[in-house]
């Protein structure tokens, strides 16, 4: 065990004396990863089925728990719309707190309203299209500049993605979309997956009747950073052919300063406790947000190093000052426990 993980257990003995936290599963067992930190921090939990018909019962059994640990499914969006449903009846009806916060997962693996978000809050992003009407979209190709990038509302890794690069690639994935003749025998526009060397359209995950384009940019690579509680931490995603996300590629340098203060700004203004943004740095050296995500993937434990040294930043009297160290064990669910016991000690929540 390394010597940040046992300082962080000699600090957190106080937690869970008279505090209860409910763990909500999901279908790709992440929720244990919850599990773990709790034990590591002890922590009192209890894990609780969301996925199971009976969900309701579960959480009405729960609701002397202090609030809920939560990790939305993404991999199909009619499970991710189901488990979103869930979590508004226990943050908005029960009025019971959950981390991630109920406005930041109304984002996650949802481009059209992280769209809109950025939009209205003036970040700077990647223009964005979003239509509903097929003759809407049909105009659009007939005059846009090619590339274009289409996207599906989820995925992750570059799932979804593609580079259309001409007017009759377009037509095709329209009438994927919108259906050739009518919506009602519209096939869907598909994710590929690879499998055994080839690109496998996974129709499970098919795109139906909206269409999301973004403007295309040339870029160099794109950064990550990521803000938990007053942690951040910031790398490099470098391509892997046309693509960043999903390359598995890290460039290991300090992230721009310019860029850490505006993730703090994105998550001052929207409230956010746990979140990735991902940020493109174009040809040009200009920076675009790609991606808001409350939840990520995080293996390493750590998430940055500086001169080969890992640690992160804390936001101290104004300043990012760095700490040396790794703080992002059990796929950084131990700092995102942490920061909930502290809200909910302050009841901040």
């Amino acid at each position: 065990m390394n010597t940040q993980l046992k300082k962080k257990i000699n600090q957190c003995q106080y937690f869970g004396s008279n505090m209860k936290i409910g763990i909500l599963t999901d279908l790709f067992k992440q929720h244990l990863l919850y599990e773990k930190s709790c034990q590591t921090l002890n922590i009192n939990y209890e894990i609780i089925d969301i996925c199971s018909d009976k969900w309701l019962e579960n959480i009405q059994r729960s609701l002397n728990c202090d609030g809920y640990l939560v990790r939305p499914m993404y991999d199909y969006k009619e499970q991710r719309e189901v488990y979103m449903e869930r979590l508004y009846t226990i943050a908005k009806l029960y009025k019971k707190p959950i981390y991630p916060s109920y406005e930041e997962l109304m984002l996650y693996e949802n481009k059209r309203n992280m769209s809109n978000w950025l939009i209205v809050h003036r970040f700077p992003h990647v223009k964005t299209h979003v239509f509903i009407k097929k003759l809407e979209a049909k105009e659009f190709f007939l005059h846009c500049n090619y590339p274009v990038v289409i996207k599906s509302n989820l995925g992750a890794g570059a799932l979804g993605v593609e580079i259309v690069k001409n007017r009759h690639r377009a037509k095709k994935i329209i009438n994927r979309i919108f259906g050739r003749l009518s919506p009602l025998f519209a096939l869907g526009h598909p994710q590929n997956r690879k499998k055994w060397g080839f690109d496998i359209p996974v129709h499970g995950t098919a795109e139906k009747h909206v269409l999301l384009v973004q403007k295309y940019k040339k870029i160099k690579w794109e950064w990550r950073i990521i803000k938990i509680g007053n942690s951040f931490f910031g790398h490099q995603k470098l391509l892997k052919n046309q693509f960043a996300s999903g390359s598995g590629i890290i460039g290991w340098v300090s992230p721009p300063k310019d860029l850490l203060y505006l993730v703090k700004n994105i998550c001052d203004t929207g409230n956010f406790y746990s979140m990735a943004v991902d940020i493109f740095e174009t040809d040009e050296n200009q920076f675009f947000i790609n991606e808001l995500q409350s939840v990520f993937g995080s293996y390493l434990d750590y998430q940055m190093k500086i001169n080969e040294i890992p640690g992160r930043y804390l936001f101290k009297d104004g300043d990012f000052v760095f700490e040396k160290g790794e703080f992002n064990q059990f796929g950084s669910c131990l700092l995102r426990v942490e920061h909930f016991m502290e809200l909910l000690e302050r009841k901040t929540l």
